[in-house]
Order: structure tokens, then C-alpha cells, then sequence
């Protein structure tokens, strides 16, 4: 409880708006999406990746671990999405360790330029967030944004490699 209090405060000093964006496209996925109505009524991170899914118009999602709650949250709500495993699409990792980043992200074979990872509260624990340090430094991961609640991996190979700590 302490870490996650003590972690906020940090990213809130440290994070920026979408004045803070030098990228066109993480820009306009801020002020588009992000900052854009319409807000899902649940949880903040819920709340992202069900605005994510409907802003890129994703068809396919993979819940790592399955997650019953979350998958009927997204049907309801978005009724053109199925959930599927594997999905090249979006992969939602709820629970970040060893195991599924490796399997995940960094040995993936179904990741490709425009699959987007999304993983649920980075800032969870000192070690959870040293996991999502370590991630965003991969090769293949070309933009990272931390949002606190979650964050975003977009592995688009036009785009220069950049971090982003963006405030919603």
C-alpha cells in the first residue's frame, strides 16, 4: 500500500499531459482516445484497455490469465470483440511476472507491427514495476506509455524507440 502511494506520487511529478508528446501517434491516442469520451463505467484499467480496444477498432483480445469478469466486461460492452488465445491483435497481461513476459512478449511469435500489449497495474509492487522497466527496454518494443494504472506496448517498427508517463 505504501509503494503503490509513494509510487503514484512519483509518476504524477514525473509524468506529463498530452502537451508533454512529441509523436503523432502517441498524441493523437492521448487526445483521441485517452482524454476522449466515452469513460466504460469500471475500474481505471479496465477503463483504458476497453477505450484502447474500441480507439484502434481491435476485433481479437487475449486475457492472459483468463479472466471471466473482465472477458464478459468486454462483450457487453464492445459487442464486435472476441476473446481469443492466441490474439495478434491486443494481449491483455493481467498479472505481470517472469513466466508471462517471457511468453508473452519475448518469445511471442504472433506479435507484429501492430499488435498492442497491455498490462495491468505496473505500479503494483517494486517488482512488478522493475518487470515493466526491463520490458520496455526489449528490442522489439518501439513505444512504451505508463499511464499508472497500466501500460502500453506498441512494437511499431516505423516508429522511434520512446517512453512516455502520461497522466489521465
Amino acid at each position: 500500500m505504501f509503494y503503490r502511494l509513494f509510487s503514484f506520487l512519483k509518476f504524477w511529478i514525473s509524468s506529463s499531459n498530452q502537451h508533454g508528446v512529441h509523436s503523432p501517434f502517441v498524441y493523437q491516442y492521448v487526445t483521441k482516445c485517452l482524454y476522449a469520451a466515452p469513460n466504460f463505467k469500471s475500474s481505471m484499467s479496465y477503463n483504458i484497455l476497453l477505450k484502447t480496444i474500441a480507439y484502434f477498432k481491435i476485433a481479437q483480445v487475449q486475457l492472459t490469465p483468463s479472466n471471466k469478469e473482465l472477458e464478459k466486461e468486454i462483450t457487453k460492452t464492445l459487442r464486435k470483440v472476441s476473446i481469443t488465445n492466441p490474439s495478434s491483435e491486443l494481449i491483455f497481461i493481467g498479472t505481470l511476472n517472469h513466466e508471462t513476459m517471457d511468453e508473452y512478449i519475448v518469445q511471442n511469435v504472433n506479435i507484429t507491427n501492430d499488435t498492442i500489449v497491455y498490462v495491468d497495474t505496473i505500479h503494483k509492487t517494486k517488482d512488478t514495476y522493475k518487470l515493466w522497466e526491463s520490458i520496455k527496454e526489449l528490442e522489439q518494443v518501439r513505444v512504451s506509455i505508463d499511464l499508472f494504472y497500466g501500460g502500453l506496448l506498441f512494437f511499431r517498427r516505423e516508429q522511434v524507440k520512446e517512453h512516455f508517463k502520461i497522466r489521465i
